[in-house]
């Protein structure tokens, strides 16, 4: 086992006393605290909460759609420019093991997200391994305090930060990320005898974290040449990146042909170009953009931002779109929507199908705003983990050492290549939006880094001790006090059973519509999250989408009801789902379904 390799320091005066007893008590060590750490992302995997609260939660449907294209061999609908395939696909292989259904579903994600997390710990362990090869031999209290520290650092970002409950390709991400610094870490800082195969496996795994998530096209690019500017600082030969980089330009280059011939226009990908429209430029979100201006006070949140934007003074134009959603009626606004793709919730399943025509801007005060509030996300990130913050303390007492202060800043600058690719990383979301599970990666390589430069040498012990005190505080509230829903949610036996969006999916699957029924939603919000129509394998192809035109379907005359009613079902909808209607509003033939809030209309 690779670990092995640098656990005998863990037991062992030096490593040169090491025995076989020794090493294996050491692997024996590694091998509890791993259980451990699979165990309680398990735990998180199957009591975690989403972002929403809901069974899948915030962007879920999405890939569980492309999941579902692929199972039903539909690649042009799975081959979307918007949400990457390489999660879904994993999620499509691994289906055909479980019962056919929405609790085979559920059990199918829970299963391969908790597969991913495993892999994951091992990528981790690939690269603290490739690290620890690195370094001149370390004592055994040294090597122990490396390990520990490892260990809480990946617990914290990838189950608190990462979190394994979601249905999203981060944590894939991150695994592959993971693998891709540790194959650089053996490629330069180890005697490794096939570097021109660790190239290979490079961009093998940089062409699979492109498929993954269109954001490693950027990172891939980054951190290939990083890799080709420390060989060459270094003397050595470039064959390694040369290698690494035509097998990511092969994969990129054919995953990009493919997306192209879906979309019907050449593409490596529009989640970058669309996601700074929405969240830098503040064209409108997430769906029925008709074109026009959009005033302020929808653009901004607060008329301050907008004063500063010049926003008033200046709109931008951000033209028409070629084929939006239609309205169907004015009053109440109806929109249906239709795009030549299969899905639950189409116009959130491919924006850039009903963007298309959006004219991309660059406005130095939009950027601004936006870099102000990334800042602050990603300071909320940080002072958010007891664990950062503990981290940072004990930083700050090993370089009060003069002697560890002296060599750290010589030792960044050796091992610069991590550090850099992390805070790359970091950067590339930055301008545009971030949240935890973006950064839990580069957070971790990050951390990593600093770790090893602060033990360049051995602290003293009482500083030793004052660290680890600290590191075990952070822990210990990050394990217990951020991760306080999920304990709670397995005291009190969370299932799917009991959640208000899985209630909903069964009520409507009693009724005992075909698949893929078309229907319509009366709601007070696009159903952009609409994890109960996708549990009952309905697809939503028009909806009341607002507070303002659903008070005014209630409140109109049963006639004027009926021709709305008429709408929806001229849009193609076989049934009108209304969620949270008025008990005294509605006619005779709206049927309550029992322990929802939901009302069906049939036609």
């Amino acid at each position: 086992m690779a670990a092995s390799a640098v656990l005998p320091e863990v037991v062992t005066p030096t490593a040169v006393s090491a025995k076989p007893r020794a090493r294996r008590r050491g692997f024996a060590l590694l091998l509890l605290v791993s259980l451990l750490i699979i165990s309680l992302g398990a735990v998180e995997d199957l009591y975690g909460n989403t972002d929403r609260g809901d069974i899948y939660g915030s962007d879920a449907v999405q890939y569980l759609d492309i999941a579902r294209a692929f199972q039903q061999h539909d690649f042009h609908s799975a081959l979307n420019p918007l949400w990457s395939q390489g999660y879904p696909a994993l999620l499509a292989a691994a289906r055909p093991l479980f019962a056919a259904g929405p609790i085979g579903d559920w059990h199918n994600t829970r299963t391969v997200n908790f597969a991913i997390f495993t892999a994951d710990y091992l990528a981790f362990l690939f690269l603290l391994t490739g690290l620890f090869r690195s370094r001149k031999s370390d004592d055994s209290k040294r090597t122990l305090f490396l390990w520990a520290a490892a260990l809480a650092i990946f617990f914290v970002t990838q189950v608190c930060i990462g979190q394994v409950s979601h249905v999203n390709p981060d944590e894939l991400v991150t695994t592959l990320f993971f693998v891709a610094c540790g194959l650089l870490i053996r490629v330069l800082h180890t005697s490794a005898s096939k570097p021109i195969r660790l190239g290979l496996l490079l961009g093998l795994t940089l062409g699979l974290g492109f498929i993954a998530k269109a954001v490693f096209l950027v990172l891939g690019c980054a951190l290939l040449a990083f890799f080709a500017l420390a060989l060459f600082t270094k003397r050595r030969k470039l064959t390694p990146a040369i290698a690494a980089t035509a097998v990511f330009a092969i994969i990129v280059g054919s995953y990009g042909a493919a997306l192209s011939h879906a979309v019907g226009h050449f593409t490596l990908g529009e989640a970058g170009s669309i996601n700074y429209a929405w969240h830098v430029n503040r064209l409108q979100k997430w769906v029925h953009w008709q074109g026009g201006v959009q005033p302020a006070a929808e653009a901004w949140p607060k008329a301050s931002i907008a004063h500063f934007a010049q926003w008033e003074n200046s709109p931008p134009d951000f033209g028409a779109p070629i084929h939006p959603t239609t309205v169907l009626q004015t009053s109440p606004v109806v929109y249906g929507f239709a795009a030549p793709i299969h899905a639950t919730y189409v116009p959130y399943f491919d924006p850039p199908y009903f963007y298309a025509g959006y004219h991309h801007l660059f406005r130095v005060r939009y950027q601004l705003i936006a870099l102000v509030k990334n800042f602050g996300d990603l300071a909320q990130v940080v002072l958010t983990q007891p664990l950062f913050i503990a981290f940072a303390l004990a930083l700050l007492v090993l370089l009060s050492e003069p002697r560890i202060r002296r060599a750290f800043l010589p030792s960044l600058r050796r091992h610069w290549l991590l550090p850099a690719i992390a805070l790359t990383g970091i950067a590339i979301y930055l301008p545009v939006h971030l949240e935890g599970r973006y950064l839990a990666g580069f957070l971790a390589v990050l951390l990593l880094t600093l770790l090893f430069a602060a033990f360049e040498l051995p602290p003293s012990p009482n500083r030793l001790r004052a660290a680890g005190l600290l590191l075990l505080l952070g822990f210990t509230g990050s394990l217990i006090g951020y991760q306080l829903p999920v304990w709670r949610n397995l005291a009190h036996h969370k299932s799917p059973s009991n959640n208000i969006e899985w209630l909903r999916g069964q009520a409507i699957l009693a009724q005992h519509l075909p698949s893929n029924t078309q229907i319509g939603v009366i709601h007070w919000t696009p159903n952009l999250q609409s994890d109960w129509a996708y549990i009952a394998h309905m697809q939503i192809t028009s909806e009341i989408a607002s507070p303002q035109d659903m008070d005014l379907f209630w409140q109109s005359s049963p006639a004027q009801q009926q021709a709305t009613l008429e709408t929806f079902r001229h849009a193609g909808a076989a049934a009108v789902i209304a969620i949270n209607k008025p008990l005294s509003a509605g006619g005779p033939f709206w049927q309550h379904l029992p322990n929802t809030d939901l009302w069906i209309y049939r036609f």
